[in-house]
């Protein structure tokens, strides 16, 4: 939680953006070959977009820390708009679409700054 703490404030006070958190769901999950597993999910994609959507007129770029291609139609809505739409997410975690259809993507485990270190990638 620490990692994630300091990542927040980065964004809060380092570069002033506005950071909405809400507590996560979390589900248990049966399988026959690993037995119980507990899954997170945070299900914050309505309120990002109705944000996003509702407050059209108050910015000229959006910026999305995500890898869920469900936000691709949000994306494409937004660029339609003449607005620029930045992504953010890590490479082992973004669909190739999302990847792509914004104006710009970039890997969070390779801004140094905001980590402090180099951070490894998950193997596949």
């Amino acid at each position: 939680m620490v990692g994630k703490h300091k990542f927040y404030t980065y964004l809060k006070k380092g570069l002033g953006f506005i950071v909405r958190k809400k507590p996560l769901k979390r589900i248990s999950i049966l399988t026959d070959d690993l037995g119980e597993s507990i899954k997170e999910k945070g299900d914050m994609d309505v309120e990002i977009t109705i944000d996003a959507v509702h407050n059209l007129n108050k910015y000229d770029e959006a910026v999305f820390f995500t890898g869920d291609c469900d936000f691709l139609p949000l994306v494409t809505y937004i660029k339609n708009k003449n607005k620029k739409v930045y992504i953010y997410s890590t490479k082992d975690n973004v669909s190739h679409e999302l990847k792509t259809g914004g104006d710009g993507y970039t890997d969070i485990k390779d801004i140094k700054e905001i980590w402090g270190k180099e951070l490894k990638h998950r193997k596949k």
